[in-house]
């Protein structure tokens, strides 16, 4: 598909109390990457070796590869959450499907933009919460190490309720065979009774990781222990009341300066905000009413990439949100991000 030629200019605002420390943004540019409308797009994730955005539409069961303008994707038979690439194994990525983190090998020799690749390869590892059969993966990202990280949310039903404290944030340990069996019993839990387990994003330096549970409407800092690869002393960090802040905090990434960039759900906007202070730098206005996730791209790093909705979207509020459902590239920051980092673990083959 070709590159979509609709674009908008854009002026961050901020509100009066943020003012003096807002970071002028006027003149940013945002392009939808495609014309393909996503029911529910998420997961973002820039491959910066090969320049290629992978990201899914958990609703339409589908994992997507923009490359080179060129959109491609593999249709999968369940909700799939996230997909991160494989480090030393190519054509191979960690996805999560349903409530099982699975392995996919996925083959495109021919990438025109209009036909469904078929899955080669699908392996499945490990199935999580067993006695919620409701429940399914949401976000997920490599720490420093290369170690999956990835969460779980409950049910959610046709008006969008979801209920509290079902879900699970686990770590998948790394071990020196790949055994499958012993890879099932490497999926640990390490935050229980989460609700919607959201976004993650670890400092420049490693030592603090952001954790977002979306009904919480916080972001929570925890220390990173490189040594252990653990975390401990949760503590508040960002509330969106402090600033008035509609809707929920969903996805999130980190810049070179150590600010993190927040999706906000229901907000149509990524919030800016201090890694070090907790401070509200700016909010970027985006054109579409639900914000799923964000991450750095691009050759220089220096390209905003944003996942939205189309679901829950009425046709009169897509005439106020005309980008919803679209996946888009924001241009013009100023900014840099840090490289996502690929899963390093030998359970996926």
């Amino acid at each position: 598909m070709l590159f979509f030629f609709c674009t908008i200019i854009l002026y961050l605002s901020c509100t009066s109390a943020t003012r003096n420390q807002c970071v002028d943004y006027d003149g940013a540019v945002v392009s939808a990457v495609s014309d393909k409308v996503m029911v529910h797009g998420e997961g973002p994730f820039w491959d910066s070796e090969n320049n290629i955005l992978y990201f899914v539409d958990i609703a339409q069961h589908r994992v997507y590869k923009w490359v080179e303008n060129k959109l491609d994707y593999v249709q999968l038979d369940e909700d799939v959450s996230f997909v991160i690439p494989v480090a030393k194994k190519k054509h191979t990525f960690a996805i999560g499907l349903g409530r099982q983190l699975a392995s996919l090998q996925w083959y495109t020799d021919n990438i025109n933009g209009s036909i469904p690749v078929k899955v080669q390869h699908l392996t499945k590892l490990a199935t999580v919460d067993n006695d919620k059969p409701g429940n399914r993966w949401n976000d997920a990202k490599a720490d420093p190490k290369g170690q999956l990280w990835a969460g779980t949310m409950g049910f959610e039903d046709a008006a969008g309720n979801i209920p509290t404290g079902q879900g699970t944030l686990y770590k998948l340990n790394d071990i020196k065979s790949n055994q499958f069996p012993k890879c099932t019993q490497n999926v640990k839990p390490v935050l229980p009774r989460v609700s919607v387990s959201n976004g993650m994003a670890w400092s420049k330096d490693g030592s603090k990781m952001y954790y977002i549970d979306s009904p919480t409407k916080q972001i929570d800092l925890f220390d990173y222990d490189s040594k252990t690869d653990s975390i401990n002393n949760r503590r508040p960090f960002y509330n969106f009341s402090t600033d008035f802040i509609p809707g929920v905090p969903d996805g999130m990434t980190i810049d070179e300066n150590d600010n993190i960039w927040i999706a906000n759900y229901g907000g149509a906007q990524v919030l800016h905000v201090s890694g070090v202070s907790g401070k509200l730098l700016g909010k970027l206005p985006i054109k579409a009413k639900y914000v799923s996730s964000v991450t750095f791209g691009g050759n220089n790093l220096d390209k905003l990439y944003v996942t939205t909705l189309s679901r829950g979207v009425s046709l009169e509020q897509f005439k106020e949100y005309p980008m919803s459902g679209k996946v888009l590239e924001v241009s013009g920051l100023g900014v840099k991000g840090l490289p996502n980092r690929w899963v390093q673990n030998k359970c996926f083959q």
